[in-house]
């Protein structure tokens, strides 16, 4: 699904040019890194009191978000096995792993994924 468009009024068309030295260059950037800020942001911020849209990840979020992300995927991918164990009917088990074994550890990401997200939303 698209994101819906922006109303004309909230569009931003208009660039403005500021020079400054490569040294100031870096201190804004740091200053918006640490406060989490992409550059435009941070100056929206700092000039007109604007609301940014969001803050950038922490180097140590980012990290636990993809760790977040490939939780996800083994849950899926054992989704998957558990699924294809309960079908077939003839023989319910698949390279030694029972149906009981795979939804076991299906449990256990699901539940870890869940403290996970709890973790997150708390800013941990």
């Amino acid at each position: 699904m698209a994101r819906p468009q922006k109303s004309v009024v909230d569009k931003r068309t208009v660039t403005i040019r500021v020079r400054v030295t490569t040294t100031e260059k870096k201190t804004l950037d740091k200053a918006a890194t640490d406060d989490g800020y992409t550059l435009s942001d941070f100056l929206r911020v700092k000039s007109i009191n604007a609301v940014p849209r969001g803050r950038k990840a922490t180097p140590e979020r980012a990290a636990f978000i993809r760790g977040l992300a490939e939780l996800s995927k083994v849950g899926s991918n054992l989704n998957q096995i558990a699924r294809a164990l309960n079908r077939r009917q003839d023989s319910p088990e698949l390279i030694g792993l029972s149906v009981g074994v795979v939804e076991t550890v299906l449990a256990n990401v699901d539940r870890l994924a869940s403290q996970l997200l709890t973790m997150a939303e708390h800013g941990h």
